[in-house]
Parts: C-alpha cells; sequence; structure tokens
C-alpha cells in the first residue's frame, strides 16, 4: 500500500561521539522501526556503512569493540589527542595540553595528516568490508566535501570503503581521498547531519542523530587561536541547526561530555544512544504513522519545508 515510502536515518559527524549511532541502532532494531535509507557523514558513514552491510547491530557493535580495542588501532595515536575526562584544570593540566597542541599543530603543518593514507586505508578496512555502495543491504551514501570546489558531495555508488574514507577524512587527522577528480574531505564541514541529502534521496520521513557539540562553555579567551576555533564553532552550529529542523525526529544522545578521540568510551557512547533513541520511540512511531498517512494524499511536510529551502539555495547560487 506504501509502495515508495521509505524511511530514513541520516547519522551525523562527531568522531568518538559518534559511537552513540550503535545504540540508536539498538533501540531502532529491537523495536522494528523500520530503516530503508542510511545516509552518514563522517563517523555516522562508517557505522552507517557497517550496518548497511550487515544489517545487524550485534555484528555492527562487535566490529567496532575488536577494532577499537585492537593493536592497529592503537597505531592511530588518538590517545595522544584525547585530555583525560578526569583532569581538572591546573598548571601541570594545561602545560600538557598546551605541549600536546603544540606538537599536533606543528606535525599538522608539515605533514598532510596526523595518520598516513597507508594506516587510514588500513582501519577502514578493517571495519568494512570490501563492497560497493549498490550492494549493501540497506541502500546507503556518504557525505563529504570537496575541498577545491567547497561542494558538498554525497557518494552513491562505487567503493563503499573509499566513500566513507572520504566522508571520514577530518583536515589535519586524516589525508584527504581523490574520487572521481575531486578531492574529499569530511562532510561534516558541509553538512554536519546529512537530514536533507537524506530527503533528496527520496526519503519520506527522515529521523537525524546529531552526536555533535560546537558551542562549548566558556568563560573567556586567551588566545587568537581560541577566538579562530570559537568563530567556527558558531558557524558551524548554525549551519547544522538550519538542517536539522527539517527532520521529522531529531535524536542527540548526551555525549557531550565525551572527548572527541575518547574512542575507548564506546559502552559509555552506546549506552548514551540507547537512552536517547528510547526517549524518542513515541514521536518516531508518531512522525513515521503521520508520514504514511500524508503520502496517500500526497503530502509532506519534511519534503515541503526542504523543497522550500533547496529552492533558495539554488536561486542562491543562479545568482
Amino acid at each position: 500500500m506504501f509502495e515508495g515510502f521509505k524511511v530514513g536515518l541520516a547519522l551525523g559527524g562527531g568522531a568518538a561521539r559518534g559511537l552513540a549511532h550503535i545504540g540508536v541502532l539498538k533501540v531502532l532494531e529491537e523495536n522494528q522501526i523500520p530503516i530503508d535509507l542510511i545516509v552518514g557523514t563522517s563517523v555516522g558513514a562508517l557505522v552507517g556503512g557497517v550496518y548497511a552491510t550487515t544489517r545487524s547491530v550485534v555484528a555492527t557493535e562487535k566490529r567496532f569493540r575488536d577494532f577499537i580495542f585492537s593493536k592497529e588501532f592503537k597505531r592511530s595515536r588518538f590517545d595522544f589527542l584525547k585530555e583525560s575526562r578526569q583532569a581538572r584544570p591546573g598548571l601541570l593540566y594545561n602545560f600538557v595540553s598546551l605541549v600536546k597542541k603544540g606538537i599536533f599543530y606543528s606535525f599538522s603543518m608539515a605533514k598532510t595528516s596526523w595518520i598516513s593514507a597507508e594506516h587510514f586505508e588500513h582501519n577502514i578496512n578493517s571495519i568494512l568490508d570490501d563492497v560497493r555502495i549498490e550492494d549493501t543491504s540497506i541502500p546507503f551514501a556518504a557525505v563529504a566535501t570537496d575541498i577545491n570546489r567547497g561542494e558538498e558531495v554525497v557518494l552513491r555508488e562505487g567503493s563503499l570503503r573509499a566513500a566513507v574514507s572520504a566522508s571520514s577524512a577530518v583536515p589535519g587527522l586524516l589525508p584527504p581521498v581523490p574520487i572521481d577528480g575531486r578531492l574529499l574531505i569530511d562532510g561534516g564541514w558541509m553538512c554536519k547531519v546529512p537530514v536533507l541529502p537524506a530527503l533528496r534521496l527520496g526519503a519520506s520521513v527522515v529521523i537525524g542523530v546529531d552526536v555533535s557539540k560546537e558551542i562549548e562553555d566558556t568563560t573567556g579567551f586567551r588566545s587568537g587561536l581560541n577566538i579562530m576555533v570559537r568563530a567556527n564553532a558558531l558557524k558551524s552550529d548554525a549551519l547544522k541547526t538550519m538542517q536539522c529542523r527539517f527532520a521529522d525526529v531529531l535524536i542527540e544522545p548526551d555525549v557531550d561530555h565525551v572527548h572527541w578521540a575518547d574512542f575507548s568510551a564506546i559502552v559509555e557512547c552506546i549506552n548514551h544512544g540507547e537512552e536517547a533513541a528510547r526517549r524518542k520511540l513515541g514521536e518516531m512511531r508518531r512522525q513515521i504513522k503521520m508520514a504514511r498517512f500524508s503520502s496517500l494524499l500526497g503530502y509532506s511536510r519534511s519534503r515541503r519545508l526542504a523543497r522550500a529551502y533547496m529552492d533558495e539555495e539554488d536561486k542562491g547560487k543562479a545568482r
């Protein structure tokens, strides 16, 4: 009866905090909330890509657990960038943090990325199956950013590993990925939570998952670098907020306190993802029911709102 009706899942970026996506998937699977389309940005593409191929949250969680606690992952040196969650501001803490930042920024000035292309590829290959996007069990797409043209790129075909690598290529940390003549980096720079791409790909209703926090509470700024970082965060948060308002349901796991490089917090992140998704179960069921009924009448609230936004976007490009 509802031929063509699709529930889309938009998984956002947020580094280690994105492990909460696994908890969200667990709740959706347990409660038989349909997932007809997955679009992911950055870590959302990584988690979404694994789930789209395995169609099993148990298999997805196991794959991430095994990798995160493997010797291969430790070689990525994310622990070096991680600040202790028990640490308190003080002379020693500030000194160690400053040294770490100095080493990272100095390294980034001399090298393309903190992690080499070879090691990055090895990590991706350890998590994702060597399949084409067209062959995933659940229709899937990864969002990346063309660093030369400044454009959002939605990857819907070709190597799954290459697409997810491009979507996850955080500038400075991971190397850009060349695909079809484009040089691609992390999709979060253009599309933090890919709600609009999901709508463009035919989703009738979109469940968005936001695991990022751009705006940190602060009492002041001590350097020009901090001011620049803060200004960029304000811009990114405003763009994300604008995109997320087109989601029919927005799930926001409480993972703000987890350091972006603390992948060892996988259990904690998954639990927070589950809690956030359970709080939204009633809303998800209502929105899916309403969207199905609306589709019979040829009407979709989210699609109408998104269409209005996309029309304005097109006008802006034509100017």
